[in-house]
């Protein structure tokens, strides 16, 4: 069963289409972008597969779960990193990643995954003195620790 499987999604605003059949399927370990021109629907796509938007037709599903009726239990499982986001400039390395465990209810420990991400080094830096991909492994890290804090809250390996 694939993680995230979209089948003839469609949307529109205002009448006029955006997204017009779409299928894919994202399988487990995939790494998957949705890329195009400003306005062809690659964010509205996302708010469908994280069920902040009904679309007009179409099935969407991860690990098996509808967005918007499982909400809950597909927030859990489901982790978005947006093009454009920021932290405050001040914020440390160290208190970002402890604010993000601290958005759950059983996160688990970030100080392994700064390890891992090589952000232990920074812990003490600036959120606005980061450079190259500092910012983005830190914002990336975020969505992680909320995928992490699933494991610990006694999910199945299908909804991880």
């Amino acid at each position: 069963m694939p993680l995230i499987e979209v089948t003839d999604l469609r949307t529109s605003y205002g009448g006029r289409p955006v997204v017009h059949g779409l299928s894919f399927a994202v399988e487990e370990g995939e790494i998957f972008g949705i890329l195009g021109p400003n306005g062809a629907g690659k964010t509205t796509t996302v708010e469908c597969v994280e069920g902040l938007r009904v679309p007009d037709a179409g099935r969407v599903r991860v690990t098996g779960l509808h967005p918007i009726a499982d909400h809950e239990r597909v927030a859990r499982v489901l982790g978005v990193q947006l093009q454009r986001s920021e932290l405050q400039a001040k914020l440390t390395v160290r208190e970002a990643l402890e604010l993000y465990a601290a958005f759950y209810p059983h996160p688990a420990g970030w100080r392994p995954l700064a390890e891992r991400l090589g952000l232990a080094p920074h812990l003490d830096s600036r959120f606005g003195e980061l450079s190259g991909g500092g910012p983005y492994t830190l914002l990336a890290a975020g969505t992680v620790l909320s995928l992490s804090a699933a494991d610990a809250i006694g999910m199945t390996d299908g909804e991880r």
